[in-house]
Parts: structure tokens; C-alpha cells; sequence
């Protein structure tokens, strides 16, 4: 059971975050006042699921031996958990010059706050000793960032290293990450994007159509700036695309209107492909607490359990 909104909020201090130094810091302010929240622990033991048996391979650790059984049968075998069976997760950054984006009211850009979550969500998974890895556009030699899931004890350290590498820069860039996820992603995986949508949904729908199509689990969180959501503005601004460079003078009070038209259909059209893909969806406000995203996370991993 997870406790109220309020009671969550209060535990959450904007301030607070944007002090601290350093990514790892930042990730478990949040990742850690979430789970003091909850009132029931989601992490479980190594030995709380007994899923069955499999025979003794070399290199197994002797300590996982049912020795009961090899004095009855006279076989060697590995007691498997519910845990060791678990999917594998891959974190997805999108790092287009959009992401930049930070309004006033905003604790972090869009950018800060998906690094954060994603690496939020890194520590809660490997917690969980699930295997974590990353998939993000690369910088100028065009290489993407590519990690392997592993449970092993560097998996965070090596995870925090190249998200916090990640620089907004350049145009749209999901439809392309989609399809290397599709194409560097070979085992069924859980896949966490982490991206503001800043792009048509029918230029991305094969990249998560593809997704699906492998079997993975896709789950999304767009992250977005009150500025894109209720467009506050009030004075004539110079308004400026950070993907493309091109500048437009524009008065709010004529443009509102049709802006948040737009943008309320432009959401709709997302709503849709998600849900004729069962992909979750969920948006993550950068001037808002992050718990609802969390909430959802955790919702969705039980379900998949």
C-alpha cells in the first residue's frame, strides 16, 4: 500500500534536491524519501520466493546446493527464486535539445529530471539484485550509450558515469533510439523511456511497435515543463525552438488558445498509441514532486512479477 499524496509531498523538498552535488546524492533523496513513504517494503529477500529446482551446473555457487535433496535422490541441484528469474530492465534517454527546456517553476530541466529518475530507478532495481542497463544517442562521435543489464556491484557506479555524460544537444532523436533498442535489445526486457515526446506519434509509432512486436515491456515517462503544459505566459516573447533554432515573436494572449488546442490533441494522439500498445504511460512534471512516476513504476513491476 503506498501512503497519501500529501503525506509524500511533505517529504519532498525541491530546495533540497537542487542543492545537492552529484547525481548518486540526487538519486537516492528521491529514490529513498519515496520508499519511506511506503507502508509495505518492496524489496524481498534472496530465499523469500522458492520458484523450483534446476541441476547443479559448474561454477554455480555451493551455497545455493539443496543438500537434503542430494541425500534422498543422489542429484546435485540449484534451488532458482522467484528473484533470479525476474526480466531485465533497460533505461532509454532521450537527450534531444528539447530536453534543455527549464521554466521557472521547474526544480530541474527536463534533462535533470529524467537523469534523476533513471537513476533513481537504477538503485531501486539493482536493490532488488535486477540487472539494469542503459540505452541513450551518443555525443559527437555518434556511439550510442550502450550498457548491458548485470546485477553486479559497479552496475550503479558504471550507470551514474554515462548518465550523467548526457547533454542535450541536436534535433529529434526517438524515433532513431527506438529503433536501436529494437535492434541492440535481443532478450525480452522491460524497457523505461525517459523522454518529453517532443515528436509526432506517427513518426514513432513503428519504433514501439517494433518494442512490442520482440515481446518487451515498454513503459514511458514523459517528461515535461509547466511552460509546455499550461502555457502561463502573459507578456509578448521572443520564443525560440531548440531543436531547429528558429526564433518567433509571439503574443500569448493570442496564441494561447490554439496552442493548448494543439497540444491537448498532439497528447491525445500519444494516449492512443500507447493504449493500443498496453504501454504505460506517465506523465513526469519538472516542477512537481516525482512520486507519482514512482508509484506507477512500482505498480507496473509488481504486475509484472
Amino acid at each position: 500500500m503506498i501512503a497519501t499524496s500529501q503525506s509524500l509531498a511533505d517529504r519532498f523538498d525541491p530546495k533540497a534536491l537542487a542543492a545537492l552535488e552529484g547525481l548518486d546524492f540526487k538519486a537516492r533523496y528521491v529514490m529513498e524519501g519515496f520508499l519511506s513513504g511506503q507502508h509495505e517494503s518492496p524489496f524481498h529477500g534472496f530465499s523469500v520466493e522458492f520458484s523450483e529446482y534446476r541441476d547443479y551446473q559448474p561454477g554455480d555457487d555451493l551455497k545455493h546446493l539443496d543438500w537434503r535433496l542430494y541425500a534422498r535422490s543422489d542429484r546435485l541441484c540449484i534451488k532458482r527464486y522467484t528473484l533470479e528469474t525476474n526480466v531485465r530492465f533497460y533505461v532509454l534517454c532521450d537527450t534531444s535539445a528539447s530536453m534543455a527546456y527549464r521554466g521557472g517553476g521547474a526544480w530541474g530541466s527536463k534533462l535533470d529530471c529524467a537523469r534523476i529518475l533513471a537513476a533513481a530507478l537504477t538503485w531501486f532495481l539493482l536493490k532488488q539484485n535486477d540487472a539494469a542497463g542503459l540505452l541513450a544517442p551518443g555525443g559527437a562521435d555518434g556511439v550510442p550509450h550502450f550498457i548491458r543489464p548485470s546485477q553486479k556491484p559497479s552496475q550503479f557506479g558504471m550507470m551514474l558515469r554515462h548518465l550523467e555524460q548526457l547533454q542535450p544537444a541536436g534535433g529529434a532523436c526517438l524515433s532513431g533510439l527506438l529503433a536501436e533498442g529494437a535492434r541492440l535489445i535481443h532478450r525480452r526486457s522491460v524497457v523505461l523511456l525517459f523522454s518529453d515526446l517532443i515528436e509526432p506519434a506517427e513518426e514513432v509509432e513503428m519504433g514501439f511497435k517494433q518494442l512490442r512486436f520482440h515481446g518487451h515491456e515498454v513503459i514511458v515517462f514523459q517528461v515535461l515543463d509547466r511552460d509546455e503544459i499550461e502555457f502561463p505566459f502573459t507578456s509578448p516573447l521572443l520564443f525560440e525552438d531548440l531543436e531547429t533554432g528558429v526564433r518567433r515573436q509571439v503574443s500569448p494572449s493570442a496564441a494561447r488558445e490554439k496552442y493548448l488546442a494543439r497540444f491537448h490533441a498532439f497528447m491525445e494522439s500519444h494516449r492512443q498509441l500507447f493504449r493500443s500498445l498496453e504501454v504505460p504511460h506517465c506523465v513526469v512534471r519538472t516542477d512537481e514532486d516525482p512520486w507519482h512516476a514512482l508509484a506507477m513504476f512500482l505498480a507496473e513491476r509488481r504486475r509484472l512479477k
